[in-house]
């Protein structure tokens, strides 16, 4: 894992090139680390109208994917306007199977740059012996080929 130094120096990079990279840590860290960098927040849960779920994995992954699509192409960006956009709530992504696509094809280039937050909590739980916890399958599935470029961490 690179460090959030190391994240410092590509968020002051002249331009960037379809980065899509991934913060292990906090929030709060995080926020640290961007500093005064133009920064918007999208949480996916916030596509989803809990009045209105989809019935099965395919339409939820297909909504997610639609809306998804749709508030990415909202932001603004360009040459004037460079933006970081952080996304909460990613293990959605890996539970339907969504993957990233959407922010390769309609968001990220060279004056904007997408930060997936897998908030990692340090906290240790008792969990029952029927549950399985595999605390790096997140992170596991964002480091797969094709999917984020880099990964950084407060602790790096």
């Amino acid at each position: 894992m690179k460090s959030a130094a190391q994240l410092q120096a590509l968020l002051i990079s002249r331009s960037w090139d379809k980065e899509l990279v991934l913060w292990v840590g906090g929030e709060k860290a995080l926020q640290d680390a961007i500093g005064a960098a133009k920064h918007v927040v999208l949480d996916l849960l916030d596509l989803f109208d809990p009045e209105n779920l989809p019935t099965d994995e395919d339409d939820t992954r297909d909504q997610l994917r639609e809306r998804l699509r749709t508030k990415l192409k909202a932001i603004t960006h360009g040459p004037n306007n460079r933006i970081v956009l952080i996304v909460k709530s990613v293990g959605l992504l890996a539970r339907y199977r969504a993957g990233l696509q959407e922010f390769y094809n309609w968001f990220v280039g060279d004056f904007a740059l997408v930060i997936l937050l897998l908030d990692a909590g340090h906290e240790k739980f008792e969990w029952p012996e029927e549950v399985v916890c595999e605390p790096n399958r997140l992170l596991g599935y964002f480091s797969e080929p094709g999917m984020v470029k880099e990964i950084f961490s407060a602790i790096g």
